[in-house]
C-alpha cells in the first residue's frame, strides 16, 4: 500500500506533501488507511491510489464467475457479461478516478489469478504432478483443493425456468442433426 501509491488524477483533491516523522507515526498512518479501507467515506483522506483498481477487479471477477459457473449454452448471458465488463472498464477510465495503468493491472492480475486457479483445479496432471511447487506458488489452492480427487462438475439448480433468450435454440440444433 505504501510502495504503490500514486496520486489520484482528480481535480477535486487538494494534496500537499506531509511529513509523518518517525517509523511509528508512519505505521500508525498506514493502519488508519488500512482500517478505513482507504475510503473517504470512512474518514480516510489520502492523495494516493493503490496501483490497481478495485472496481475493475470486482467487475472482472464477476464476469469470470458468470462465464465459468453458468451453463455453457447461455451464450447471451456470457456475451453480455463480457460487454458489461468492457464498458465498465471504459467508464472507470472515463471517470478519471484511476490511471489507465491501474485498470490494466487490475484486469490482468485478477483475470490471470482466476484462470490459473481454475486451470489447476480442472487439470489432474497439474495438480498431482508437482505438489510441492503448487503448494509454494498457490498455498490457498493446496488448502482448498486438498481433499478433492478429480474435477468437480458444475451442477446447476435454478428454481425458475430459464428464459429462452439466454438459451440457444436446442430444437433448431436437433432438427439440423436429423437432416
Amino acid at each position: 500500500m505504501l510502495m504503490t501509491s500514486l496520486s489520484v488524477p482528480g481535480d477535486h483533491l487538494e494534496c500537499s506533501g506531509k511529513l509523518y516523522g518517525d517509523f511509528w507515526t508512519r505505521l500508525h498512518r498506514a493502519f488508519e488507511i488500512w482500517s478505513g479501507l482507504g475510503m473517504t467515506m470512512t474518514g480516510v483522506h489520502t492523495c494516493g491510489d493503490y496501483m490497481f483498481s478495485g472496481h475493475t477487479v470486482v467487475l472482472t471477477l464477476l464476469n469470470h464467475f458468470i462465464t465459468e459457473y453458468t451453463p455453457r449454452n447461455m451464450y447471451t448471458l456470457h456475451i453480455s457479461s463480457w460487454v458489461m465488463n468492457l464498458f465498465g472498464i471504459f467508464f472507470i477510465l472515463a471517470a478519471h478516478e484511476h490511471y489507465s495503468i491501474d485498470v490494466f493491472i487490475a484486469f490482468y492480475i485478477s483475470s490471470r489469478l482466476f484462470l490459473y486457479y481454475h486451470t489447476l483445479a480442472n487439470n489432474r496432471v497439474l495438480r498431482h504432478g508437482d505438489k510441492d511447487r503448487t503448494r509454494a506458488w498457490f498455498p490457498l489452492f493446496s488448502f482448498f483443493e486438498s481433499e478433492v480427487d478429480g474435477i468437480v462438475p458444475n451442477e446447476y439448480e435454478w428454481p425458475f425456468p430459464i428464459p429462452s433468450i439466454f438459451m440457444e435454440n436446442e430444437e433448431h440444433d436437433s432438427e439440423e442433426d436429423d437432416m
